[in-house]
């Protein structure tokens, strides 16, 4: 009789054998549900901020008085960049309210070449604003309430930036932290792939990089809320300047706490790289709305970090897509072209790949409501059919991609199927 003892491989090879035969064995339909589970899109809650708890197509009127001539040529200052101002906008029951702020310019290449430059707008206290109130009292007309604010605000503290916001506890801007940035319509530009000669130009940009970010926000993914607006600039004196669209967008602490992420790395927990799974839908995303300019090293990146260590990745910035600037050098010329040379490839490329499986066919699943919010937008009637004919043909290769692979992964695709 041979001895177990004198032959550990032998008694390895037993003792694992009885072991596989005693332990339960996961069903396809299990293992199927754990590749869909590991490969779906990320989902984030909605926001719980007023801002942003509106429909794509609601216009925010609103009004804001500052020295925007020293705001949009007085830029990269540090110590004297920015004014004081007063943002004012409609409520619900269509009264207008005040909140002082701090308004300064941000952003790269608009920053640079915009006649109006994108805006970061720093909420102040609320005890600052019952003060100026106190100082305003009676019933002055609008314009005269807003300048005789902005006065007083001026007055208290000049144009010096404070060190930091206060959080809105109550009214439209609460729930969003300190400060939030505010997209403009650039105006004329010294480049000509930002901005534009006429306001008919100026404004279909600035919509159709807005419509991408709601085009996208069906998903329900790491994307920014946005929020339109109509916007009414003042000069100190109260008088208007200007009447254009501009977009609101959701700060990354916000999108992080939605998605139960944190905007930065967590201490002591060691940083381990985008998580790939993520990377898939980011790629996916700026690809199929022909965004280019993004990278590795963070560039357009919303870098979102998981408490393992992983990152995830969320696009943004979209003002250079190619359906908006074909003309600009990182773009491959027409949205058609870009299908032909460029998309078409790359989703054909991952044929037989689950984990792209599993995200286009959410995506497919979405387009019904991703098409709406393009139908109905607010786009001229030109656009909105540029923006159509865009999104039918790239969907329409998404859904060919889905064709192919029930042929070449069947349970998956119709596993997939089934779950909905």
């Amino acid at each position: 009789m041979l001895s177990l003892h004198r032959f550990p491989l032998a008694l390895a090879l037993f003792l694992g054998a009885n072991l596989l035969l005693a332990a339960p064995i996961a069903s396809t339909g299990e293992r199927l549900d754990e590749t869909i589970e590991r490969y779906r899109p990320l989902q984030c809650r909605e926001s719980d901020s007023p801002l942003f708890q509106a429909k794509p197509n609601d216009v925010l009127q609103m009004q804001m008085i500052a020295d925007f001539s020293h705001i949009n040529t007085d830029t990269y200052s540090e110590e004297s960049g920015g004014d004081s101002g007063i943002l004012s906008y409609r409520d619900e029951e269509g009264r207008w309210r005040y909140l002082p702020v701090f308004i300064w310019d941000r952003g790269n290449s608009r920053r640079d070449f915009c006649e109006w430059v994108p805006l970061r707008i720093l909420f102040q206290s609320p005890k600052l604003k019952e003060a100026l109130e106190k100082r305003v009292a009676g019933s002055l007309p609008f314009q005269e309430r807003m300048v005789a604010m902005y006065q007083a605000l001026k007055k208290k503290q000049g144009s010096k930036r404070p060190s930091k916001g206060v959080p809105q506890k109550k009214g439209l801007f609460r729930n969003l932290g300190d400060d939030i940035k505010l997209v403009t319509h650039c105006g004329k530009s010294s480049w000509r792939h930002v901005g534009g000669e006429t306001r008919e130009e100026q404004e279909d940009r600035l919509l159709q990089e807005y419509y991408l970010y709601q085009v996208l926000g069906q998903m329900g993914s790491a994307i920014m809320k946005t929020r339109l607006a109509e916007i009414t600039y003042r000069d100190p004196k109260g008088n208007p300047l200007i009447t254009r669209k501009a977009f609101f967008r959701e700060p990354r602490s916000r999108l992080a706490k939605r998605c139960g992420l944190s905007k930065r790395p967590y201490p002591g927990v060691p940083e381990k790289g985008f998580d790939e799974t993520s990377w898939f839908q980011l790629e996916l995303y700026n690809r199929f709305i022909y965004f280019r300019d993004y990278g590795r090293d963070g560039r357009n990146v919303n870098k979102l970090y998981r408490g393992d260590g992983w990152i995830i990745a969320g696009p943004y910035d979209f003002d250079l897509s190619g359906i908006i600037v074909p003309t600009y050098r990182p773009n491959s010329g027409t949205v058609e072209e870009n299908l032909k040379n460029y998309f078409r490839p790359w989703v054909a490329y991952h044929d037989g790949d689950e984990r792209a499986l599993v995200q286009i066919h959410f995506m497919v699943e979405n387009r019904e409501k991703m098409r709406h919010v393009l139908d109905q937008s607010l786009l001229r009637k030109e656009k909105k059919e540029q923006m159509l004919h865009w999104f039918d043909s790239y969907m329409a290769e998404l859904e060919r991609f889905l064709e192919r692979n029930r042929v070449l992964l069947p349970a998956l695709a119709e596993r997939l199927e089934k779950s909905h």
